[in-house]
């Protein structure tokens, strides 16, 4: 098993375990279950976002993209939203 493949295995769910992740998207107001991952840009991957255009968002906690997520606590994606200056 090379480096990459045990960094994979460990971003992905923990042996023997199939835990879901409740995920909430802000952006379209829906909620659902998804495969438990470990690592956030795993998660976003998965899940089709590009990292630089949400925010992750776990119980009072901002994420970044190398931080892991708790799979008992539901995950909040937010579109990032930038405005103009007057």
């Amino acid at each position: 098993m090379t480096d990459s493949d045990s960094q994979t295995k460990q971003d992905n769910e923990r042996p023997g375990e199939k835990t879901t992740l409740s995920v909430y998207n802000a952006q379209t107001g829906t909620r659902g279950q998804v495969v438990y991952r470990r690592k956030v840009h795993r998660l976003l991957k998965d899940l089709g976002f590009d990292p630089e255009t949400v925010l992750v968002i776990q119980g009072e906690q901002l994420l970044t993209q190398d931080e892991t997520l708790a799979p008992d606590i539901e995950v909040e994606i937010r579109p990032v939203i930038s405005g103009g200056s007057r």
